[in-house]
């Protein structure tokens, strides 16, 4: 049992370090199977070595405290499996080896703590983020847009809204969309919507006249799922246009030719596409006929 408890003590507080020092927060947070127990144990030894340093120090620094660490051994001997071949010492050192155990398990929150104030959460980040989350965080330290296309074909352009946090959400990444569009067959970019022309509506005073609320624009966050993402990347209107002469001019004429069309259909109410008052008589005067007959 002693020995079980020195692993599972060691064990436990290195999984904890591992899990709350933000260079290894995140990356913690993703691995699983034996990468994430070698984690935790290559941790917990480094923080029992720690445990052992540490009470060695005190007991020689400190006759109380020497005195206060041999009672509380004495408290544990009792609980341990008795072992018939071994001496009071070996037992007395065997109820050591526990209770360094038990200082690295309460060292693991003490040191996390103590390395975050000397870590920089933005560095830890670019330490530990790879793939998506690596071009997550670039995008929104560059305050730059990015394309994901979706695997249904469509495409949202839009600017990050929260950088990968190690206790967050991995699946979902939630955007602030300003263009979208999608891809055709030959898997070229078509863009139909320009988010930006609606946001500038809207702060000319347009949401005060849609009863919007004040954070109007947390209306167009949307949130979208990893697994149904197809591809990502940093989008640049300067790129684009270099491949697309005037894609903004156009875009604004198909939203006005859009607007118009609206326009045109709110008018024609359902008076508007009533048959003339001649072909109503033609049919109530057939109707008549026909129920003389």
């Amino acid at each position: 049992m002693d020995l079980a408890a020195v692993f599972a003590l060691s064990l436990l507080g290195g999984y904890y370090f591992a899990s709350y020092w933000r260079l290894t927060a995140f990356s913690t947070k993703r691995e699983e199977g034996h990468h994430l127990y070698f984690r935790a144990a290559l941790f917990g030894a480094v923080l029992f070595l720690l445990a052992l340093l540490l009470r060695f120090g005190l007991m020689a620094a400190s006759g109380t405290y020497a005195r206060w660490d041999c009672a509380l051994a004495n408290y544990v001997l009792p609980v341990l499996k008795p072992d018939s071949g071994a001496g009071a010492a070996a037992d007395m050192r065997r109820a050591e080896w526990v209770i360094t155990a038990m200082y690295s398990l309460v060292l693991a929150p003490v040191c996390a703590w103590l390395l975050n104030l000397v870590t920089s959460r933005d560095l830890a980040l670019r330490r530990a983020v790879r793939g998506l989350d690596k071009l997550l965080l670039q995008a929104q330290q560059l305050e730059s847009p990015v394309a994901f296309t979706l695997s249904s074909g469509k495409v949202y352009i839009g600017l990050v809204v929260d950088a990968p946090d190690p206790g967050g959400d991995a699946d979902v990444v939630t955007i602030l969309p300003i263009l979208s569009g999608y891809r055709n067959e030959r898997g070229r970019l078509q863009l139909t919507t320009d988010y930006e022309r609606l946001y500038d509506a809207l702060e000319s005073g347009r949401a005060g006249v849609l009863g919007l609320p004040g954070d109007w624009m947390s209306q167009f966050r949307l949130a979208i799922r990893i697994e149904s993402l197809a591809t990502a990347a940093l989008f640049s209107p300067a790129i684009y246009a270099e491949f697309n002469p005037g894609w903004r001019e156009k875009l604004g004429e198909q939203s006005a030719d859009d607007e118009r069309e609206g326009s045109a259909g709110a008018r024609r109410s359902p008076g508007a596409r009533r048959p003339p008052d001649w072909w109503s008589a033609i049919v109530e005067a057939v109707l008549a006929l026909v129920s003389k007959r």
